[in-house]
């Protein structure tokens, strides 16, 4: 599912739950960045769920080196804060705008798209096992000279 956006796109990660979550999280955005008005209620549905996605995303995390894990995290800590003063500004009723929205919606595609999708490639290698062939079939494959120079 490639979700297009004012010239850019949200590249799929490869991961089922991963790009789901990032569709739903895109059309939260791209509903605020449409140029109509957005508050708190749209900030409150984006932040519970950018929440969900990272809680999916934190479970996967595991499989990265620490130092990559921990500014993984920090950016979505960074993010949470984002929303979060727009959040508060909004109830404090100040003004949010365009670039507010935009913001928030170039973060997302730039992380999903580096990121994330580096996250969901490190998970898919630490779950490949190594080929295994067994050793008869191995045996087998084996020329004549092969296993002569075995048995000696």
């Amino acid at each position: 599912m490639t979700h297009a956006l004012h010239g850019g796109s949200l590249i799929p990660t490869g991961s089922g739950v991963i790009d789901a979550e990032h569709g739903a999280i895109l059309d939260l955005l791209s509903a605020m960045t449409a140029g109509g008005p957005f508050g708190l209620a749209e900030l409150t549905a984006l932040r519970h769920a950018v929440a969900g996605h990272f809680a999916t995303e934190t479970a996967e995390m595991a499989v990265l080196a620490t130092d990559r894990r921990e500014r993984h995290e920090q950016a979505h800590r960074s993010y949470f804060a984002s929303i979060d003063a727009l959040i508060a500004t909004a109830e404090r009723g100040g003004p949010l705008n365009d670039d507010d929205a935009n913001r928030l919606m170039l973060w997302f595609i730039v992380h999903s798209n580096t990121a994330d999708t580096e996250l969901v490639e490190a998970a898919r290698r630490a779950n490949d096992e190594p080929p295994m062939i067994s050793m008869d079939d191995w045996l087998d494959s084996l020329d004549e000279a092969d296993r002569d120079a075995l048995r000696s």
